[in-house]
């Protein structure tokens, strides 16, 4: 049997690669790809589509990613990381990984696809992990795929999904980058090593995401990396993780401190909706960092470069790592000066966030701070 490992990144497309396996997950079985559940709920979910029953459109995160489920639990089992709200209510690990095997064991598939981008905290946290969660599969041969992204495009987008998400998270372009750089979110090493260690024999497949974006997306990408023969009757599946536009990083950088997180969430979804249409500069003229840590981000990655680069037998992995040094047109704070002039307050559904816009569009006034290296 194959065990395909899709280990992360995270903000690499795994949402909609996730969404994509669930919404199909009756049509994989039968050709013999098995999605596993990790519990009572999830395994209705499946039945019921075997059934022809209709499905939700969009799926709850613990019937989309049951994995990532089992990755925070496995991580809590030997950390003191909370647990995610949405994957809350869930069996242990044990029970977890006992419904996976179960699964397994009733339809006999010839592929089990694991799919998590919580999978590269595991290097992390701890590399016990991964054994314990390849030894569900005993004689099996796994496959090990990864997703990296540039680091500057990848740390702002992570960094935007903390935003979205209600985080107090630091502005990239003063303190912020420095929270980033000894942590997976920087270090790229780390996320990958401990699998290269763990499961030397696995396949290894280590993906630039611009190029996954050239062959059209996670879904197509990880197909055909991974040589799955899908089925014919198969539904195709669209962007799943809508992004916080660049231009909103600093009113939800405000919004986060200042609001209760029932106002602030409702903020988000507006900015999310709303802010890339109406904003005048585009996400890729915002600068979120200035060009002191640009120069800072380009030094410290170059030894994660050089293992990635060392593991696909290149010379490089990031052929246009060079590019971090370049700054983008629009300073951030500019840019939400801009997204404020153009947000009417009343089109906000919600009386305390659209307060707050109201209050913050007659009060910000971009930084002119000299951006320092952290």
């Amino acid at each position: 049997m194959k065990v395909i490992l899709y280990i992360g990144h995270h903000k690499v497309g795994s949402t909609a690669l996730q969404a994509f396996l669930a919404r199909n997950w009756a049509a994989l079985a039968r050709s013999g790809i098995l999605y596993p559940s990790v519990d009572g709920r999830g395994y209705a979910q499946n039945l019921s589509q075997l059934l022809n029953k209709t499905q939700p459109k969009h799926l709850p995160p613990h019937l989309r990613e049951p994995h990532n489920a089992l990755a925070y639990q496995m991580i809590a089992d030997v950390s003191r990381r909370p647990i995610p709200d949405q994957f809350g209510q869930l069996p242990g690990t044990a029970a977890m990984l006992d419904m996976i095997r179960q699964q397994t064991d009733a339809l006999e598939p010839h592929t089990v696809i694991l799919c998590a981008e919580a999978f590269a905290n595991f290097g992390e946290v701890g590399p016990d992990l991964i054994t314990r969660l390849c030894a569900a599969f005993p004689a099996a041969e796994f496959t090990v795929y990864c997703a990296l992204r540039r680091p500057d495009e990848y740390l702002a987008s992570w960094h935007g999904q903390r935003l979205k998400v209600g985080e107090p998270a630091a502005p990239l372009r003063s303190s912020g980058l420095k929270h980033y750089l000894k942590t997976i979110h920087f270090n790229y090493r780390t996320v990958v090593s401990a699998w290269v260690e763990r499961v030397p024999a696995a396949r290894l497949i280590l993906r630039n995401y611009a190029d996954i974006l050239a062959t059209g997306g996670s879904v197509e990408d990880f197909s055909e990396h991974c040589a799955l023969s899908l089925p014919d009757d198969i539904k195709p599946q669209g962007r799943a993780n809508p992004s916080l536009p660049l231009a909103a990083f600093a009113v939800m950088e405000r919004a986060n401190k200042a609001l209760a997180p029932q106002p602030r969430h409702n903020l988000s979804m507006f900015l999310q909706r709303q802010a890339g249409a109406l904003c005048p500069v585009a996400n890729r003229d915002v600068e979120v960092f200035g060009a002191p840590q640009r120069e800072q981000m380009l030094a410290a990655f170059r030894p994660h470069e050089a293992y990635l680069a060392e593991l696909i037998g290149q010379p490089r992995f990031f052929d246009d790592l060079d590019s971090i040094l370049i700054p983008r047109t629009v300073p951030d704070q500019d840019a939400a000066r801009q997204l404020l002039d153009v947000i009417d307050p009343e089109t906000i559904p919600h009386p305390i966030p659209r307060d707050f816009i109201r209050s913050l569009k007659s009060s910000f006034v971009p930084q002119r701070q000299a951006q320092h290296l952290s």
